[in-house]
């Protein structure tokens, strides 16, 4: 067995291995005694230890297995043969019938990588994952990183601590990312909940790429939703639909049975109401003016997203109004 300096390479126990791959440590210690599929090395104390290498190479058999191909046949491939191999599955089974027309997240990988990442099949209401680049994470912040032109990051770190929120951040600032999925094996609650942002989130392992798919989408979703001025000074727009304009919406006969332009419309109404409502007591209570402006923001910026949701209903029902 193979004597190494623990602080010359990553290295992960076999708990954290089971939890970045979804393979349980039986199953690891028997493809490792009975088939010499990995080999762990031991540190100056002793310990059994597994390097970056094994866990690609446990990564890539389990999705062969999983596909069909027996432990004992591949076993002894090396990761570049299991890659190969992973590949001429994919090429045989030929495109998937169920693929999302949405336009792909381009991702860039900072760890071991993700098998099959680019051609898992995804639901078609969610746009699929494309790599355009890997990397070790202590290159997180290389100009390489930036050149890929990732929308987003996802970061695979066995021990999430206080100063991986750091390193996170600024990967992120610097490659010019939306933001970043960050799988972990381990970590505090604090850091955890810390990283449960609109630009970031942390996913623990083991995670397929059905459930990193989603994410992504939510991130990116999360970044073109209105974002809310927080400090009061963003531009209101101004309403679409008058008061008038909504009672006729009312009162009218629509073709689509569950009455949605009814239901919208008196929505419209209380936010409109409540909007107002804000502004009336940001004008008279200056000692709670900020929250109440925050508030008159928030209600219109939710007021001018159900607008556009309007907009289709006027549209489908070809609806007409005599107040302008």
């Amino acid at each position: 067995m193979i004597m190494v300096n623990p602080e010359k390479s990553q290295l992960y126990k076999i708990g954290a291995i089971a939890r970045l791959t979804g393979i349980t440590p039986v199953t690891i210690r028997m493809w490792q005694t009975r088939y010499d599929a990995v080999e762990p090395v031991r540190t100056e104390g002793k310990q059994r230890l597994y390097t970056e290498n094994d866990l690609t190479k446990l990564i890539l058999l389990k999705e062969l297995t999983e596909q069909g191909d027996s432990i004992g046949m591949i076993a002894s491939l090396s990761v570049d043969e299991l890659e190969k191999r992973l590949n001429e599955l994919e090429a045989k089974r030929g495109p998937k019938g169920n693929q999302s027309s949405q336009a792909p997240i381009k991702v860039a990988v900072l760890g071991y990588g993700i098998p099959q990442l680019s051609s898992t099949e995804v639901a078609s209401h969610a746009a699929p994952l494309e790599l355009v680049g890997q990397f070790n994470p202590e290159n997180a912040l290389s100009k390489d990183v930036k050149a890929c032109e990732p929308d987003l990051l996802i970061f695979q770190i066995a021990s999430l601590q206080p100063d991986s929120l750091d390193l996170i951040h600024q990967a992120i600032k610097q490659s010019e990312a939306i933001g970043a999925c960050v799988v972990y094996a381990f970590g505090p609650k604090k850091v955890i909940r810390n990283l449960t942002t609109d630009t970031t989130l942390p996913l623990r392992a083991p995670i397929n790429v059905q459930e990193l798919t989603l994410a992504a989408n939510h991130l990116v979703g999360s970044a073109d939703r209105p974002q809310i001025d927080e400090e009061g000074g963003g531009k209101v727009q101004q309403r679409r639909y008058s008061d008038s304009q909504l009672w006729e919406i009312v009162n009218q006969p629509n073709a689509i049975k569950c009455e949605c332009p009814q239901h919208l419309s008196h929505i419209l109404f209380s936010l409109n109401n409540f909007e107002a409502y804000m502004k009336d007591c940001e004008n008279r209570n200056t000692k709670d003016a900020e929250v109440h402006q925050y508030l008159h923001n928030v209600a219109a910026e939710s007021r001018a997203c159900l607008e556009k949701a309007m907009d289709k209903l006027v549209e489908h029902e070809n609806l007409t109004f005599k107040s302008q």
